[in-house]
Formats: C-alpha cells, structure tokens, sequence
C-alpha cells in the first residue's frame, strides 16, 4: 500500500494543533499573572542583614493580647479618623468579619455623598506566634523583598508599609495586623492610584487604640 499525505483537516486535529495551543496560551496567562503578582518584588540575593535599627524600643507590650480580639474587629475603627484621612469622603460603612479564618474588618469609604462612589479597604490580625523567636529576621526579609516597601516608625513592635500594595503590616507579640487602604478619589469615577495613602493607614491604624 503506498502511503498517502494526510488531509489538511486531518492536520488541524485537537491532539495535533489545539493541544499544544492551548498550552502554550496556558503558560502564557501564568507569565502574566506571575508578572502581575511579583512586580513589587525584588530579588534579595546578595543583601546584607542583621539591621535592627526598624525595631521600635519603646514598644511596652500589647494592650490586648490576640484570645481577647474579637472576630469581628469593626468596632475599633473610628469612622471620623477614616474620614479626616481622605479627601472628599462624606461616609463609612462597616461591613463586618466574613473570614472563619482571621479576625478582621472590612469597610467602605464613601465619596462625594454619592452611594455608587465608594472604594473598600480592610484589617486583618492573624496569630503568628510561631514565628516569634525570629521575628526580626522574618520581618527584615519582608522589607527587603519589596521594592515599594519602608519602615514605619513608633508603631507596635515594628511596622512596614508596601506602597504598590497599599499595605501597612505592624507586628505584635504573638500576631501581625495588615491593613489594606483605599485608595484616594479626586472625582466622580476617577480613582487617584497615584497619591501615597501611608499617612492614611497610619492614621487608621492608630485610631485603633492597639498600639
């Protein structure tokens, strides 16, 4: 029997031209997310540690410790505190805990007196007491690892604010509190990405009374 060239629709079969296709978009959507995720990272190859200056000395202790934090942590948020941190915000609303997994609040910012207006943030405390006999290494790490990262001063027993990620961490003795800010809105639908709200998580942060 002589052999026959196969028919181009035999060609164009999923095993031979939709699997590989489908891979090769498959790895392309995970390069960009990885690019997405780890735009702020930096490697951390060739840094020097040991550094303690971030550590805050006056740190007394924590004024609650993390069994006495409730689930729902809604009610150490101070709405006018909220306020006074951004401009043309008229409201908050308080959603309240919907993880099983951490004590947390989530809230909304409310601008120009207009409901459809609004732009959410969050607090989160997790446990870590696992790591508190090295938390200065870790928590030198977490600062290095992040291009847009920095100390805060006079905050728990050390603080680092991620700009790109809008993120304030402060650490604790035996738990870590994240709070993630809104963004700034300098108009109608017009969200102000630009504009550092550092000074805005601060504020919320030490309108908390935690610290």
């Amino acid at each position: 029997m002589l052999w026959k060239w196969p028919k181009l629709p035999d060609l164009l079969t999923k095993s031979s031209i939709m699997k590989p296709l489908k891979t090769i978009l498959y790895f392309t959507l995970i390069a960009v997310l990885c690019v997405s995720c780890l735009g702020d990272q930096k490697t951390v190859v060739g840094q020097e540690y040991g550094d303690t200056n971030f550590v805050n000395d006056s740190f007394k202790g924590n004024i609650k410790d993390f069994a006495e934090l409730p689930k729902d942590l809604c009610g150490f948020l101070n709405e006018d505190s909220i306020l006074k941190a951004y401009d043309n915000a008229t409201s908050v609303s308080f959603g309240g805990s919907n993880s099983f997994m951490s004590k947390n609040c989530q809230f909304s910012v409310t601008f120009f007196n207009d409901a459809s207006q609004f732009i959410k943030g969050s607090i989160f405390i997790v446990d870590d007491s696992a790591e508190e006999d090295n938390w200065q290494e870790s928590w030198e790490f977490r600062k290095k690892r992040y291009k847009s990262a920095e100390y805060v001063k006079d905050l728990g027993r050390a603080a680092i604010w991620y700009g790109k990620q809008r993120k304030l961490e402060i650490k604790m003795k035996g738990y870590m509190v994240s709070i993630t800010a809104p963004p700034k809105m300098i108009d109608k639908n017009k969200i102000d990405n630009d504009t550092d709200v550092k000074d805005a998580a601060v504020a919320i942060a030490k309108s908390m009374n935690l610290f």
